[in-house]
């Protein structure tokens, strides 16, 4: 396994492991499919020094990525925290992947300065709630009832981490 920076031509692959996740209908609050034409603002929004976007490769193919995002762009108080986000190709689940992306994703942090992350995720998304428990996060918070997803309502959870430098 191999994690490194996203390039320019990775943003294809990035949408298509995206696209699984919205599908499952649990992982993200997106219900239309995107396009790499969709996230290409995003992607450009991101930078190797700033907000990196990682991807893991398996035998030279992406199984999965990362990123780090701004929490409030633009408001310098609140530069040193940031948003994590993953997502696996999901033939990958179950096999650790995102344990070792999230904790790359974690030591990386300290390079840029960051100092608090958080992740956004739905309440019905039990994989990713486990997982992060099982990294340190702490529920930092929660909005009840406010996704709805193939007619289903649910929440959204904060979880976070403070991380020691």
């Amino acid at each position: 396994m191999k994690i490194r920076f996203a390039s320019d031509g990775d943003l294809e692959r990035i949408v298509e492991i995206y696209n699984q996740a919205i599908e499952a209908g649990n992982a993200t609050a997106d219900v239309s499919l995107l396009t790499a034409a969709d996230r290409k603002y995003w992607f450009s929004d991101h930078s190797q020094n700033d907000y990196p976007i990682y991807v893991v490769e398996e035998q030279n193919k992406i199984i999965g990525w990362g990123s780090l995002s701004p929490y409030r762009k633009g408001r310098a108080g609140l530069k040193e925290t940031a948003e994590i986000s993953y997502y696996l190709d999901y033939a990958y689940h179950g096999r650790g992947y995102a344990k070792r992306l999230i904790e790359y994703i974690i030591a990386d942090c300290r390079r840029l300065g960051i100092k608090n992350i958080f992740a956004l995720l739905l309440d019905v998304n039990l994989k990713s709630v486990n997982i992060l428990e099982k990294m340190g996060f702490h529920k930092w918070g929660y909005m009840p009832d406010v996704a709805k997803l193939n007619g289903n309502i649910c929440g959204h959870l904060i979880y976070g981490q403070s991380i020691q430098n």
